[in-house]
């Protein structure tokens, strides 16, 4: 079976691992009973992901371990071990995590998309695609990115917009936990306590710019309806001016997280595309489109 359980998925390009081993339990709990019904007697952990050691992939090698641990029991173990007193916050962390990803909705125009690249991600404006930059020597690069974002079923992403937002709402929660427990945790726990709370910072911001994306979508379907009347479509162009600049604060924030942890916005088969020179250029894109592109737009209204 293709489980992925060493840590990640496609769900989220650039990240070392997911942090949300409650949902990771569902799956180990999975593929033990299929194992026992349909004789499943082979995994594979990890695609071209970038296997990354991680609590996520402990919990993995007990919960395959005969005699099989309680799960329960381990999770808090390892919570004791890397926060110490912090260590019920961090289990309440990672229960808000767990539970925000169970509205992550896995669609193909966003793994290959907003979720690939995060916040280095760009706004095109109607059909002007934009060549996304990446280094010449990666195995695919952006060949596996598709800058011009089309939904296969428009209906649906007003839906997947208000999941991805419950989704970020559950994640905050999970990040206010976190940090209350690095506050009790002792200092020499601090360092790799800050490096997980800046990981949950960082999937933050990808789900923003996946919502903000989708947003943008959904206002340039206005402009692109024949039925929109003038007052409509200007409507429209300033909603985007307003979402174009959340996009630039939500991506700006993102590169101190990149600059403190070189692991994130590194990906193996795509090398680096959601470190500080993808998100300036990714910045540099979408002021071009405030002050060029829509502007261009508007003067051509009739």
């Amino acid at each position: 079976a293709m489980s992925n359980t060493g840590g990640l998925t496609w769900d989220i390009g650039g990240i070392p691992y997911q942090p949300i081993p409650y949902q990771w339990r569902r799956r180990h709990d999975a593929l033990l009973a299929a194992n026992k019904d349909w004789g499943l007697c082979g995994l594979m952990e990890s695609h071209h992901f970038g296997f990354w050691p991680s609590f996520v992939s402990e919990l993995a090698k007990w919960s395959y371990w005969r005699p099989r641990r309680d799960f329960d029991k381990v999770i808090a173990q390892i919570a004791a071990r890397d926060f110490g007193d912090g260590a019920e916050f961090a289990l309440q962390a990672w229960q808000h995590w767990s539970e925000a990803f169970r509205d992550y909705v896995p669609t193909n125009e966003d793994q290959y998309g907003p979720f690939r690249v995060g916040p280095a991600y760009p706004l095109v404006f109607l059909d002007h695609d934009v060549e996304f930059p990446s280094a010449d020597f990666a195995h695919f690069g952006s060949r596996i990115l598709r800058t011009l974002y089309r939904s296969h079923k428009p209906a649906d992403v007003p839906v997947e917009i208000r999941l991805l937002r419950r989704m970020s709402a559950r994640w905050e929660q999970g990040l206010s936990c976190l940090r209350c427990a690095i506050e009790k945790a002792p200092e020499r726990k601090h360092a790799k306590a800050r490096a997980m709370l800046g990981l949950g910072e960082f999937i933050l911001h990808c789900v923003v710019t996946t919502i903000h994306v989708k947003r943008w979508y959904l206002l340039q379907q206005v402009l692109r309806d024949e039925g929109s009347d003038l007052p409509a479509k200007r409507a429209a162009l300033a909603a985007m001016r307003e979402l174009a600049e959340e996009e630039i604060r939500n991506a700006a924030a993102t590169i101190p997280l990149v600059e403190a942890d070189s692991r994130l916005g590194w990906e193996p088969s795509m090398e680096y595309m959601t470190d500080r020179p993808h998100v300036e250029w990714k910045l540099a894109q979408v002021r071009q489109v405030l002050q060029e592109a829509l502007p261009e737009y508007e003067r051509n209204l009739v």
